[in-house]
């Protein structure tokens, strides 16, 4: 019987409480800020988290003839020659840079495609091309308190002696950054 005056007496308590028009009802907001081990890349001023967030970067090798002695390259950089930069926070201590062989790729070269026809082409992460970017090869970087790392991006297509057919030759490139 004790217990349903006990009862009785909350849920009486609880209709007072919904008729009087001055009750107050309180509750607690929970804010947070996650910041998680990540790095960040940037090209010059530009940044952006390491997500897919529309950027897309561009190795032109430029207009060119039938044929061409010399070996057209290419470098990712804009006006100012910024390279490609990683900053990471304190809590990453190196990461690796890993570069698939394309959408038209055959697995041991990257290829320019025009829709039947293709061109290969070779990356590296010199000028003279001597430090190459294999398929599928991870790069290891360490990071340097406070510092960019620059990743270097170079591209370039053997010499052809054989007369191509006119159009527009590209491939897509997946790069992916580990940490």
């Amino acid at each position: 019987m004790v217990a349903r005056r006990c009862a009785f007496a909350a849920l009486a308590g609880l209709l007072l409480l919904a008729d009087d028009a001055d009750a107050a009802v309180s509750g607690q907001i929970h804010a947070r800020l996650v910041i998680t081990a990540s790095c960040e890349v940037s090209k010059g001023t530009d940044s952006a988290p390491v997500s897919p967030d529309g950027r897309v970067e561009v190795l032109d090798f430029g207009n060119h003839g039938p044929t061409w002695d010399n070996r057209p390259s290419a470098e990712i950089s804009d006006s100012e020659r910024a390279p490609l930069a990683v900053s990471c926070n304190p809590s990453v201590s190196s990461f690796t840079v890993t570069i698939d062989g394309g959408a038209h790729g055959d697995g041991s070269t990257r290829r320019l495609s025009n829709g039947r026809q293709t061109i290969p082409y070779r990356l590296s992460a010199d000028a003279s091309g001597r430090n190459s970017y294999s398929i599928g090869q991870q790069r290891n970087f360490v990071v340097t308190k406070s510092t960019q790392i620059p990743i270097l991006v170079f591209g370039s297509v053997e010499a052809n002696a054989r007369a191509l057919p006119a159009g527009i030759y590209t491939d897509t490139l997946t790069v992916t950054l580990d940490w």
